[in-house]
C-alpha cells in the first residue's frame, strides 16, 4: 500500500466504482491503492505511516444543503484538520475532488455559495498563470474539457491557497493550498463512462433532470477528458518524486 484513497460516501457498489475509476486513471494497482470508506461519523482515517500520497474522492455532502448534518460535519472536520496537520508536516501530497474544493473554503475562510454550481455534464477549465507553473497542473494544456456536478461552488478560496486553474461556468476549478494539497471542482477519475456509472447513483439527488436522464447520459459520449483524467497520474508521479522533501 503506498497511496490511499479516503472516500466520504456510503453504499457498496458506488464505492466500488469510484475505487475503480481512481485505479484506471492513477495508475496504480490494487496492491499500491487502499481505499477507506468514511460511511459514518465515527469512521476513522486511520494511519498514514508510509504512504506516499492521498487522494480525498467525492461526496454526497454539501456546504449549502446538508444531507445528513450529523455525518458531514464529522467527517468534513476530521478531513479537514488531517489536511491542516498534514499541510504543515509535509510528509505527502493530497489530492481532493469535488467535495473538498467547497469543504475547504468553507471551513478555512474562504466563501462558498450555489451561485456557480454545474450540473452533470461537461465544463470548460482554463488554467491561470500559476497553473501554468505548477508542478502538477503545469503539465495540463491551457484549455481542457472536464467532467462536473456540484451544488456547491466556491467563490473566494482560502487565504493561504493559490487559483490554478478557472472556467467560464465555474470560477474556481482547481487550488493549490500551502504547498502540497490540491482540490479540483471537477472529476478528473472519470470518464463518460465512468460518469455514467457515478450518476446512476444519484439520479435523483438534483445533479440533473431526471426527466433528462437520457439525454444527460448521451451528452458524455464522446468527450475527451484526457487532459483532466491526467492529473491523477501527475499527482501520483509528483508525490513519489517528492517523496521524503520535509522530514
Amino acid at each position: 500500500m503506498t497511496f490511499v484513497l479516503l472516500s466520504p460516501r456510503s453504499g457498496a457498489e458506488v464505492l466500488a466504482a469510484e475505487y475503480a475509476d481512481f485505479l484506471s486513471y492513477s495508475g496504480l494497482t490494487p496492491a499500491e491503492l487502499e481505499q477507506r470508506p468514511l460511511d459514518n461519523p465515527g469512521a476513522d482515517l486511520g494511519s498514514f505511516d508510509g504512504v506516499e500520497g492521498v487522494f480525498i474522492g467525492g461526496s454526497p455532502f454539501t456546504i449549502t444543503r446538508p444531507v445528513d448534518v450529523e455525518w458531514q460535519e464529522a467527517i468534513s472536520q476530521k478531513l479537514v484538520d488531517f489536511i491542516q496537520v498534514e499541510s504543515e508536516r509535509q510528509r505527502f501530497g493530497i489530492f481532493s475532488t469535488c467535495y473538498g474544493t467547497s469543504m475547504l473554503a468553507h471551513y478555512l475562510d474562504g466563501e462558498v455559495n450555489s451561485k456557480y454550481s454545474e450540473s452533470a455534464g461537461t465544463s470548460e477549465v482554463s488554467l491561470t498563470d500559476a497553473g501554468r507553473v505548477d508542478p502538477i497542473t503545469g503539465a495540463l494544456p491551457d484549455r481542457f474539457t472536464a467532467l462536473t456536478g456540484h451544488k456547491d461552488s466556491v467563490v473566494r478560496v482560502p487565504a493561504e491557497a493559490t487559483l490554478l486553474a478557472t472556467g467560464e461556468t465555474c470560477p474556481v476549478q482547481i487550488y493549490r493550498y500551502r504547498e502540497n494539497v490540491w482540490t479540483s471542482q471537477f472529476h478528473p477519475e472519470m470518464d463518460a463512462a465512468g460518469i455514467t456509472r457515478r450518476l446512476s447513483f444519484y439520479e435523483d439527488e438534483g445533479y440533473c433532470d431526471p426527466a433528462e436522464i437520457a439525454e444527460t447520459y448521451a451528452r458524455f459520449e464522446g468527450q475527451d477528458t484526457a487532459a483532466a483524467n491526467s492529473l491523477l497520474r501527475c499527482f501520483v508521479e509528483h508525490s513519489r518524486s517528492s517523496l521524503g522533501m520535509v522530514s
